[in-house]
């Protein structure tokens, strides 16, 4: 087996291998102690490589998270075969592939873009320790993004879950035996400062200077049924609209994989007219509700699943800006958030919920926020039932007193009435009972 000894230089330990050739690995100047671990640990590569038996799992892991340039030392030495380590660059490329057809593609490509970035593409997964995730994170939030600002809480956490997430494919294939990314705190995905309450009026001066009749169902179908634009609206047929139970049948791309291909919502009142027009001009044996919108280069590629190809943003921007409004953040996803708090205001949660096409979870993490007139109420509207139930509850103590003091009156031959401010408030009685002559026992005959 494997000897120990020591010279000028520090521990040495030497073997001999297969063939009968004298090996020998360098210590250096460590403790007795650790040299005598090191030697136990030379002794079962050997008696591994002997046989033909991988190390055992305690020697496994040790090596996996020692200095690379020991392990290095052991496979020049033949202890241990040469490992093809798997590198950041490459595994991120092939996590990208696996999601490009996703609707979460973009996200994942980003995340894993500022990934490489910070690390660099010949970075070996197993080399990036807690503490190079602690300063991933604070980069992100402080000098990621194009304009070397940082990128807010919200996006940053979901990055730092994405490559969470690659970690943990690594982990499935083998390529890794721990991830780094699981001991640090993500942050919150919900960023409130990015939510705005769109009101009616807003999107009602936008629909009247927009010429296209699309266009102004577009709109109407997402500030007041709540729609996911452009998936829901770019999805509608003309088969789907019930006209004699005015509902719409409105198809789910999002939701299809979970096994919720659609869901049933009103035709609001709102919505109504602009649908009626639209109607009214559509040529006949027209499928899609929003055909001419459909007609554009992208399409083929929103409909494999990446709609955020249809870039509807840029023209919206142009209509708030001919109708005098400032545009606010997420443009779009506002617009749904607003539906939903005003059929909150008017409709069961539940309800709104099965309309809207999601959880009451989600909602509350991601959708409820107060409105302006939320407050307006809050402040001017009269509170007249709590009025009336202050005047109900100041008469019922005294009915209360009444009937106890009437009780009282009944036993006065064994109890006093005694009013005690100090113990109890005055509109209650305390009784206590008094203790007769001969005491509470029996009275045996003599």
């Amino acid at each position: 087996m494997a000897s120990l000894s020591k010279d000028a230089k520090g521990y040495r330990i030497r073997w001999y291998d297969e063939q009968g050739s004298r090996q020998i690995l360098r210590l250096g100047k460590v403790s007795e102690r650790v040299a005598r671990r090191m030697l136990a640990v030379v002794e079962n590569l050997v008696a591994a490589r002997k046989w033909n038996l991988p190390p055992d799992p305690q020697t496994k892991k040790w090596l996996e998270e020692i200095d690379r340039r020991f392990v290095e030392k052991l496979v020049e030495c033949g202890l241990l075969d040469a490992v093809k380590r798997a590198m950041l660059g490459e595994a991120a490329t092939r996590f990208v592939e696996r999601y490009r057809d996703a609707k979460c593609g973009h996200t994942v490509r980003l995340a894993m873009t500022n990934l490489v970035s910070f690390f660099g593409e010949s970075r070996p997964l197993d080399s990036i320790t807690v503490g190079d995730v602690e300063d991933y994170k604070r980069w992100l939030l402080t000098e990621a993004g194009q304009k070397k600002q940082g990128l807010a809480e919200a996006t940053a956490a979901k990055h730092l879950i994405w490559a969470c997430s690659l970690y943990r494919d690594a982990m499935r294939r083998e390529q890794v035996s721990r991830n780094p990314f699981d001991d640090v705190v993500k942050g919150s995905q919900i960023n409130r400062e990015r939510r705005h309450y769109v009101p009616a009026e807003v999107i009602e001066r936008v629909i009247d200077i927009t010429p296209s009749l699309e266009w102004k169902l577009l709109l109407a179908l997402a500030r007041y049924a709540g729609l996911r634009v452009p998936s829901e609206p770019f999805s509608l047929t003309w088969d789907c609209v019930d006209w004699e139970h005015g509902m719409l049948r409105v198809p789910a791309p999002k939701t299809e994989k979970q096994g919720k291909p659609f869901r049933m919502v009103p035709v609001f009142p709102p919505i109504r007219p602009h649908l009626e027009r639209l109607w009214e001009a559509t040529e006949s044996g027209t499928v899609y509700v929003l055909h001419e919108l459909r007609r554009r280069s992208s399409m083929k590629t929103a409909e494999s699943g990446q709609w955020n190809a249809l870039n509807l943003r840029t023209h919206l921007e142009r209509l708030l800006t001919r109708a005098g409004v400032v545009p606010w953040p997420k443009l779009w996803q506002n617009l749904r958030v607003s539906a939903e708090m005003d059929l909150l205001s008017r409709f069961p949660p539940a309800a709104v919920c099965e309309w809207i096409g999601h959880t009451p979870d989600v909602a509350r993490s991601h959708y409820y926020q107060i409105r302006p007139e939320d407050v307006a109420r809050a402040i001017n509207e009269p509170w007249t039932s709590f009025e009336s139930s202050k005047v109900a509850l100041k008469v019922a103590p005294q009915m209360h007193a009444r009937q106890r003091t009437e009780k009282t009156d009944k036993n006065s031959e064994h109890s006093e009435v005694v009013s005690s401010p100090q113990l109890a408030p005055s509109s209650y009685v305390v009784q206590i009972p008094q203790m007769t002559p001969t005491g509470f026992e029996p009275v045996l005959q003599a």
